[in-house]
């Protein structure tokens, strides 16, 4: 479908084909140089090299074409997503597959002009023998990769031993003691509403977005300028505004039962307002932030009650800079649902199942989980296996030792290092996302995507019920295991 070229590409195509270099074309030579009628390009295909052909030879095409000829297939019936690098060396080819399918495993085979086989482990830097066949033509393997797993192999120009599959038998060892699960940072309750007193407007409940809209409309703007507006050098940011202006705009959240042990809540750019909890004046220190120096960390312990809480930053005068945000009460306490949102309870111990319905729903950093282990005389391979969990990555220690991280299918980890005879202390730290955190949390958001207008969508008559809220369920789903493999040729 190609239909135009420029001149520098017209000129490199014929110096390329000039000294030997093969073009395959799957559409007639384009008739247009920069848009103009042109015989240029036309001119290239009755040079020796230009082949002309179609879509459904292309791969044979191709493959005939290599100096080393390498060739990858997948199996006819794979629903795997494979992809694949390769790179050629002076003593033979780097391959490297890789399945994104999160869904589907994905196979197939390896034939190449080879003399042998490696398989080199990019995490450890370990290289071993790789099992293949060899034929007339050179080497071949086949390759079985979990969803979201890699294989890296090294196609040796030198002569390798072929080996075989070895055959595996694996043993599971359960815990030898009850589980300690630790919630590794103070949990999070997002407070996405506000109220907003602005010029003559004073307005509840409105989601932070339409906050935002309406309180940077009242200062003359078109809309938020940080959302959706293109600036010219400075023309944006150098405005200034009366010394009258500015707004009011106040979160609100409920403690039940009792004040926590730890409480603070998180402003983006305290530096701007200033600021009270239930009418008292609150400071943010300035080492004291949250993800990011920008997002201060205000101690509220003092100043907090039972029953309903209001947190009221004023701004004045108004600046561009002034761009309303979700406030984060963070603490040692529990976040139940309620019919408008949510309530702050005193905290409960984590057990295994997702964070998000265990008073966890905002929380997206991470939790730890530690269990013994008793090995009498430890021999073969050890790996850490995770049955059931859910998360971005799960970090594993074994008796204070990193062991290392778990991220694609099976879910395993290797430990043989670090295990002793007797008890061994095994941590699996999983960690979740921001996602839970800062959202979006509303209109029933696609997983994976988080751009501006995901955040424009809310209900516009407050808070909605807490269960409506989107997150993930996070968590270690059930007791982590040792496996103990042993093989044989």
């Amino acid at each position: 479908m190609t239909e135009t070229l420029n001149p520098k590409t017209v000129a490199l195509l014929g110096a390329f084909l000039k000294s030997g270099g093969k073009v395959f074309s799957l559409c007639e030579p384009p008739a247009l140089v920069e848009g103009r009628p042109s015989e240029d390009a036309k001119a290239l295909a009755k040079m020796t090299g230009w082949q002309q052909v179609d879509e459904a030879s292309l791969l044979e095409t191709l493959l005939a074409a290599q100096s080393r000829r390498l060739s990858l297939r997948q199996a006819a019936d794979d629903k795997g997503i494979v992809y694949h690098m390769r790179r050629q060396l002076a003593d033979g080819d780097l391959l490297f597959i890789v399945n994104t399918s999160i869904e589907h495993p994905a196979g197939g085979t390896i034939a190449a002009p080879a003399g042998g086989i490696e398989r080199w482990d990019p995490q450890t830097g370990a290289i071993e023998a790789y099992p293949f066949e060899r034929n007339g033509d050179g080497v071949t393997a086949s390759f079985n990769l979990p969803p979201c797993g890699s294989l890296l192999v090294f196609l040796s120009d030198g002569r390798g031993q072929p080996t075989t599959v070895p055959t595996e038998e694996t043993t599971i060892i359960k815990p030898s003691g009850d589980a300690r699960i630790t919630r590794d940072q103070p949990n999070v309750l997002t407070l996405d509403y506000v109220d907003l007193v602005v010029g003559k407007e004073n307005r509840k409940d409105l989601y932070f977005w339409q906050a935002n809209d309406l309180a940077f409309k009242a200062h003359g703007l078109a809309a938020n300028p940080w959302d959706c507006a293109v600036q010219f050098k400075d023309e944006i940011i150098r405005q200034r505004f009366p010394l009258e202006s500015g707004f009011e705009v106040s979160y609100r959240f409920t403690i039940a039962d009792r004040v926590p042990e730890e409480l603070a809540i998180v402003i983006e750019r305290p530096d701007l307002y200033e600021i009270t909890c239930n009418g008292r004046k609150i400071e943010a220190k300035p080492d004291a932030w949250w993800l990011e120096p920008g997002f201060g960390k205000l101690d509220i312990r003092a100043a907090a009650h039972v029953g309903e809480n209001v947190v009221t930053c004023k701004a004045s005068p108004f600046t561009i800079w002034h761009e309303i945000e979700p406030a984060y009460v963070l603490g040692s306490f529990s976040v139940e649902p309620a019919d408008r949102g949510f309530v702050v309870k005193p905290p409960s111990p984590i057990k295994f199942g997702p964070w998000n319905v265990q008073g966890g729903p905002f929380y997206g950093a991470t939790v730890t989980y530690e269990e013994p282990f008793e090995l009498s005389s430890p021999s073969g391979r050890y790996v850490v296996s995770l049955p059931a969990w859910y998360g971005s990555v799960a970090k594993v220690t074994v008796n204070g030792q990193p062991a290392g991280y778990i991220q694609s299918q099976p879910w395993d980890c290797d430990v043989t290092g670090l295990v002793a005879g007797g008890t061994n202390m095994v941590k699996v730290t999983v960690f979740g996302t921001l996602k839970n955190t800062l959202g979006p949390h509303h209109g029933n958001p696609l997983p994976g995507l988080a751009w501006p207008a995901g955040f424009r969508k809310a209900p516009e008559t407050g808070p909605p019920a807490g269960v409506t809220y989107s997150t993930f369920g996070y968590g270690l789903f059930e007791p982590f295991v040792i496996k103990q493999v042993s093989t044989s040729k």
